[in-house]
């Protein structure tokens, strides 16, 4: 049986520099981790935040055109 385990750490940084330090940090834990589970990986990965304000200005809406009925053709 293969399990994966998943540890998510969110961290707001200001700039790189600081996004760089806490890397560096979560590195050295994860060669304590390695030690015990010689797989063991990580991920890091930039996330973007959510845009505040009116939900429904956010999402696109469909074309005008798609209406999901099918068009007739002649032969």
């Amino acid at each position: 049986m293969k399990l994966r385990a998943v540890i998510t750490v969110d961290i707001d940084a200001a700039d790189f520099v600081e996004a760089a330090e806490h890397q560096q940090r979560l590195e050295g834990l994860l060669a304590d981790l390695n030690a015990a589970y010689p797989h063991a990986r990580l991920a890091f990965q930039e996330r973007r935040q959510r845009r505040t304000g009116d939900p429904t200005s956010q999402t696109a809406s469909p074309p005008k055109h798609a209406t999901g009925r099918l068009n007739v053709y002649a032969e």
